[in-house]
């Protein structure tokens, strides 16, 4: 692995300033390979710059779905990855400028959290494409990868109403944006389908994006919340939701996971994880690449209808769950993929919700 700095010199009346930008770890997954005669392949390969969060991998989340789908595609379309990994997300702007001058022949983004540091830097850059995982963004050489986390978090919320004993329920989520809220309403709407008298407590992690990379925090509200009556929590957070499932293991409470399958990280506990397949879009955005198409810088949505959102496998909660409510889970499936069922209306009635760095409710 290699690993660089990137720095800037700055002189002040007639002194010179070292500023250091970031710690950056390049991984190089390739070095060549020959062609399927055995012999060494001249064709030029696609270098393809993968930016991952500073949580790095071993996330159990985005960054780890992101990594095995740009490994997947290395394997099938012979492409030269590169594994972006910022240390900090205290520059991210120096950060990304300083990689777009490493001969990239497009940057796949993992995240929100470099959305303004893209919208400036993709000006700089108007013949590199970007494609920003979570984001909306459409303007440019800058392509947005979107979900629709309204669908699986509905079948995730009317799961948890049915399974709630006290008929409160909660949400954390790592910040309030509009990702996250995606995921609040489709569990709203899930929970008011299975039973109007629930309460859905939500709480948010951070102001900031650091509410995605804050376990301990999120430990803290998960503990909180089971012990003001709700015992069932959904989280959408990343790698802060690891401090939820923690929390659920500590009070051996229900906790249904996000992203990844998280389902063994507490068996029983956790009732079933809501799947959103970044490792699925990455290599898709790769296949066009490699196919020579010109991409189209228009935002794309990806949902159930596309594989790309779903539940797991209830492989250890098929037994207190039960058939009848699998059975009715697929059923509301079923209704989401001929689009007869509303999953995405906004909360109606705002219910009880706080956002906080300190990990206490106040």
């Amino acid at each position: 692995m290699e690993r660089q700095k990137s720095t800037k010199k700055n002189s002040t009346h007639g002194s010179r300033l070292l500023v250091f930008f970031i710690s950056i770890a390049f991984t190089l997954f390739s070095t060549g390979c020959g062609n399927e005669k055995g012999k060494p392949s001249t064709e030029k390969k696609l270098r393809i710059g993968l930016m991952i969060t500073p949580r790095g991998l071993d996330d159990k989340g985005f960054n780890d779905l992101a990594y095995a789908g740009i490994k997947s595609a290395e394997r099938k379309f012979g492409i030269d990855p590169v594994l972006i990994e910022p240390s900090t997300m205290s520059d991210p702007e120096a950060s990304l400028r300083f990689f777009t001058q490493q001969n990239f022949d497009a940057i796949i983004a993992v995240g929100t959290a470099f959305y303004k540091a893209i919208k400036t830097i993709s000006k700089e850059r108007p013949n590199l494409p970007f494609f920003v995982i979570d984001s909306s963004m459409e303007e440019g050489n800058v392509r947005g990868i979107s979900f629709r986390e309204d669908e699986g978090s509905f079948l995730c919320g009317f799961l948890a109403a049915k399974m709630s004993k006290t008929k409160k329920i909660g949400f954390v989520g790592g910040i309030k944006n509009e990702t996250i809220l995606r995921f609040f309403n489709g569990y709203y709407n899930g929970a008011m389908e299975a039973a109007s008298d629930t309460m859905v407590v939500s709480h948010y992690v951070s102001e900031t994006f650091s509410g995605f990379n804050d376990p301990e925090t999120a430990r803290k509200i998960a503990t909180q919340l089971y012990n003001e009556g709700s015992d069932v929590i959904f989280h959408a957070a990343g790698a802060s939701g690891l401090g939820v499932i923690s929390a659920a293991g500590d009070a051996k409470k229900l906790v249904i996971g996000v992203d990844m399958n998280q389902d063994s990280m507490a068996p029983g506990l956790v009732l079933t994880s809501m799947l959103k397949k970044v490792d699925q879009v990455v290599e898709d955005v790769v296949k066009t690449l490699s196919e020579g198409k010109k991409p189209t810088f228009v935002k794309r949505s990806y949902g159930m209808v596309d594989n790309a959102i779903d539940l797991t496998d209830f492989q250890f909660s098929r037994q207190q769950i039960g058939d009848e409510l699998i059975s009715k889970l697929g059923s509301l499936r079923k209704e989401i993929l001929e689009g007869r069922l509303q999953t995405s209306k906004a909360q109606p009635n705002p219910r009880p919700e706080k956002t906080t760095a300190s990990g206490t409710l106040e």
